[in-house]
């Protein structure tokens, strides 16, 4: 993972719990003490959060701060199309050689 993904990841987290409490970027601001500049810095991805920030949104929103770093569903559901197609393709790959062999023998 680089840490760019991290971040898009991190800032996907928070910018759904935000939507999922029905805050604003105005009102979390506000309930986690940070200037409103600052949280669209935050979403906006122009600003990378500080240990500090990402404990007063934790606290703000109610959630441990581990949770800004789980994979979101949409990521999950990308992962597993990713497996499928691969597997798949795999399995396409063995099935031929299993044939290829076969018509040796």
């Amino acid at each position: 993972m680089t840490e760019e993904e991290l971040q898009t990841r991190v800032i996907e987290n928070i910018r759904s719990l935000r939507k999922k409490s029905g805050l604003s970027q105005e009102k979390l601001a506000d309930k986690a003490d940070i200037s409103r500049q600052m949280m669209n810095d935050i979403e906006g991805r122009r600003r990378w959060l500080t240990k500090g920030t990402l404990v007063k949104l934790s606290n703000a929103l109610g959630v441990d701060v581990h949770e800004f770093f789980i994979p979101s569903e949409q990521e999950n559901e990308n992962t597993k199309m990713i497996y499928d197609v691969i597997t798949k393709k795999i399995i396409e790959q063995v099935k031929d050689a299993v044939d290829k062999a076969l018509k040796r023998i």
